[in-house]
């Protein structure tokens, strides 16, 4: 018997604090994304999910939940560039990381790929401690973090990036595949609102 999809919904990973999350965790409706930074639909949909969270962050009822998921095969660079976030994550706040993949996004659109040699530049843009980063990229520590994503973006159904789920309080979680467009997704929060007190 094939898996289902719902029953591999199932396997993700319930949110924490640990989570890169916009909003708040304690919203009724998280949008949990898995993501590769250089696909290009991912890229595209990375500009929907933030357009979306501008208008409801701070109704406090819909959170977005960044997770990675690297195809290396298609982005050989993808793993180093969810490691890269993670450090600059720990230089900061999710903030920050969201910044920078944002960055990496901005200076590379479509399908070009960021080149890690561009590191130091990002850093210093974003005001941070190029050492400080240095240090924990050869330190390896965040590989087994962006890993535990990916194994769990696949175990949860996810086949390509980006690959979403909409968790909503008391109902059976949404799984979306690729980057819906901007109205396609308001209306799957609009009508997920409906169903949460």
């Amino acid at each position: 018997d094939p898996v289902t999809p719902l029953d591999s919904v199932a396997a993700i990973r319930p949110v924490t604090p640990d989570d890169h999350i916009v909003g708040s965790p304690d919203a009724p409706i998280i949008i949990v994304e898995y993501s590769d930074v250089d696909c290009a639909y991912c890229k595209d949909f990375q500009a929907t999910l933030s357009q979306l969270m501008s208008e409801y962050a701070e109704t406090g009822r819909v959170a977005w939940v960044y997770r990675h998921f690297p195809v290396i095969n298609l982005h050989e660079n993808a793993a180093l560039h969810a490691e890269a976030a993670e450090c600059v994550a720990e230089q900061g706040d999710d903030t920050l990381f969201f910044r920078f993949i944002d960055t990496l996004q901005q200076t590379t659109p479509g399908n070009d790929e960021f080149d890690p040699g561009g590191y130091p530049g990002v850093i210093e843009s974003l005001g941070l401690s190029y050492e400080a980063f240095e240090s924990c990229m050869t330190s390896d520590r965040n590989v087994e973090r962006v890993t535990l994503d990916f194994e769990n973006a696949v175990a949860a159904g996810g086949e390509g990036t980006p690959y979403t789920v909409v968790l909503v309080a008391g109902q059976t979680p949404i799984p979306i595949t690729g980057a819906l467009p901007y109205e396609a997704m308001k209306e799957i929060i609009d009508q997920a609102l409906t169903k949460v007190p």
